[in-house]
């Protein structure tokens, strides 16, 4: 099994960004954990959580787009429903008893490269729209006084 893990060939230069990356990825690695132990319960929660997380994401993501008048918005955010449904639908085969191993694999090659191939080619495309409102916008003050500096 090859391993799906994060480099810095992923990072995008927007902290907030690379750290919901770095998580998602966290979720693959937990798929191949439930795999390599045999654990049901644990493949049933990755993929709830999994999801969860992926969907805040996806609306933070596209907020920050949003905000910056990003002009690809719209085929971005048919990219993630996408993603979004490819993520419900293996999240009904779990539910319908499909083997729950075979998802659990799926969920970590298909989503996982398709991820990655995600990362390095749409989400690069809106680095330089999105990074003046980061660094210097409403998210930078509300950073600061949350967490100081």
């Amino acid at each position: 099994m090859t391993s799906l893990n994060w480099s810095s060939n992923l990072e995008l230069g927007l902290d907030v960004i690379d750290e919901q990356h770095k998580r998602i990825f966290e979720y693959l690695q937990q798929t191949e954990h439930a795999i390599a132990t045999e654990n049901e319960k644990e493949v049933r929660e990755v993929v709830d959580g999994l999801l969860d997380y992926t969907s805040s994401h996806l609306v933070f993501e596209e907020g920050l787009m949003e905000k910056a008048g990003y002009p690809a918005l719209d085929a971005h955010r048919k990219v993630h429903e996408a993603f979004t449904a490819r993520i419900e639908k293996l999240r009904g085969e779990l539910e319908q008893g499909h083997d729950t191993f075979g998802v659990a694999r799926k969920i970590r090659s298909d989503l996982g490269l398709w991820l990655m191939n995600h990362i390095k080619r749409d989400d690069l495309d809106y680095v330089p729209y999105v990074r003046p409102i980061l660094e210097g916008g409403w998210l930078s003050r509300w950073k600061k006084k949350i967490f100081g500096g």
